[in-house]
């Protein structure tokens, strides 16, 4: 019990210091995609939602140690924003995607940092 909460916490470590990164990313596709749109935005946007793959991976490694004193991350809300945005993202709409990071991604990604970081100090 004692080394799997010591991996947990390594992972949100690990967490925390790439998620300032995927959100600043994130941030900066959404303006590719309300018109900025690079050569590049298709390749970034599945760079940006592999990362985002993995931190939702870190996250369902270790959400018994972030809610093991309270709910601080409910997991079928975060399942079920996850699931929409996956439908956004083949709607190969931009704005419709631009929104969806700006409403519902980078808040949830920036709570996730938030959380992990206060169970990693």
């Amino acid at each position: 019990m004692e080394d799997n909460r010591k991996e947990e916490k390594e992972a949100l470590a690990v967490l925390v210091e790439y998620s300032p990164k995927l959100i600043k990313s994130m941030k900066a596709v959404v303006e590719e995609l309300r018109g900025n749109r690079q050569p590049d935005t298709d390749e970034y946007l599945l760079s940006i939602i592999k990362g985002m793959n993995w931190e939702i991976e870190v996250l369902n490694g270790t959400m018994d140690y972030l809610n093991e004193t309270e709910q601080v991350i409910d997991k079928a809300a975060a399942n079920e924003l996850f699931v929409s945005f996956s439908r956004t993202y083949q709607e190969k709409d931009d704005i419709k995607l631009a929104d969806a990071f700006e409403k519902d991604m980078i808040p949830f990604f920036t709570r996730l940092q938030d959380v992990a970081k206060a169970k990693v100090e």
